[in-house]
């Protein structure tokens, strides 16, 4: 009998840098979600800063995703839980569809700002325009879009919440606890 190479075997929960993405841009994403409700509730003066924040945020959201995917095409994730398969289409299907939402509301968003004819101003150093702003007309259609696909983003992620909970209280599996850091996941 042989032994399985060591790195063939799922681990028993997401690395370090795996929960540390997760939950940072989870963080960033309701960040930036509520900055863009919220942000004509604050004075008209902090308009262009409270824009550039989530224009940043954004931008940070894509990168990290694009760092996320890499760092996941080479580590293993933990082993499915064992279940039903539509259980596992469902968790797969909905994995996919977040992932693609990750990546949409913030290329929409950058296309937006392009045809707008805005730069990026990081505070210390700014992006300048790539083009002249195009007409509201053309432009307003991509903001709607990135305004949907963010209220998209957010209704998978909380179908993915209310899924880890209910793996969590209902199942008493440990899928939940397996993107907690090892000192969490004892007391859950």
């Amino acid at each position: 009998m042989t032994a399985t190479p060591a790195r063939s075997i799922a681990p028993a929960a997401y690395d370090a840098v795996s929960r540390s993405l997760h939950w940072g841009m989870a963080t960033l994403i309701v960040i930036a979600f509520v900055l863009g409700l919220t942000v004509d509730l604050f004075p008209k003066s902090w308009d262009h800063a409270l824009v550039e924040i989530h224009k940043i945020i954004g931008t940070a959201i894509l990168l990290l995703l694009l760092v996320r995917l890499g760092w996941r095409l080479t580590h293993r994730a933990p082993a499915p839980e064992e279940g039903s398969a539509i259980l596992s289409f469902a968790a797969r299907a909905g994995h996919i569809a977040l992932y693609i939402v990750m990546f949409i509301v913030p290329i929409l968003g950058i296309l937006y700002a392009v045809r707008r004819g805005q730069g990026l101003d990081f505070g210390l150093f700014a992006l300048p325009p790539l083009q002249a702003a195009e007409p509201r007309s053309i432009t307003r259609p991509i903001r709607t879009w990135h305004e949907l696909a963010a209220y998209a983003l957010i209704a998978f992620a909380c179908l993915h919440a209310i899924a880890a909970c209910w793996h969590h209280f209902i199942r008493q599996d440990g899928v939940l606890r397996r993107m907690l850091p090892a000192s969490h996941r004892k007391a859950l």
